[in-house]
């Protein structure tokens, strides 16, 4: 749950980050700069942790997270201890193909976005665009993603 990365385009660039199940792979956050701990708890908060509770109320899970800096600030790890009931924190190494299937998902979006839509656009269209592209990419295509992580 909650993979993130940077989408650049035209020159402009948001931070993304979404919730991927098996089953699932909504929604999509972005996020325009530099993101602070209190901002990204604030996130958890309000967006990851009713997901989690609604979809996983009696598993655990895995919460995969990569190095940004706002996944080590103190107010973010106090409130994963807190509230993140038995959900397991495994950290990756950043740009890892290997090893997750976020990486080569968000090449697909930024192919798709690339492809439909002008270079020259504002924040505001550009997170637009990332949610249209990110709601049309199939479940199967994240499902075989993930059935070619090596085990």
């Amino acid at each position: 749950m909650s993979p993130t990365n940077c989408q650049k385009y035209g020159g402009k660039s948001v931070m993304i980050s979404t919730v991927m199940l098996w089953f699932f792979a909504r929604p999509i956050v972005t996020m325009k700069g530099k993101i602070p701990g209190e901002k990204y708890r604030e996130i958890l908060a309000d967006q990851v942790h009713p997901m989690k509770q609604s979809l996983l109320p009696a598993k655990g899970g895995i919460f995969q997270v990569d190095n940004a800096p706002f996944y080590a600030a103190g107010i973010v790890q106090s409130w994963f201890d807190e509230y993140m009931d038995n959900a397991k924190h495994l950290l990756w190494p950043t740009q890892s193909p290997n090893l997750n299937i976020i990486e080569p998902l968000w090449s697909i979006l930024e192919l798709l976005v690339h492809n439909r839509y002008p270079p020259h656009v504002s924040l505001p269209q550009l997170s637009q665009y990332i949610h249209e592209e990110w709601y049309n990419i199939p479940l199967n295509t994240i499902q075989k993603l993930h059935e070619l992580i090596p085990r």
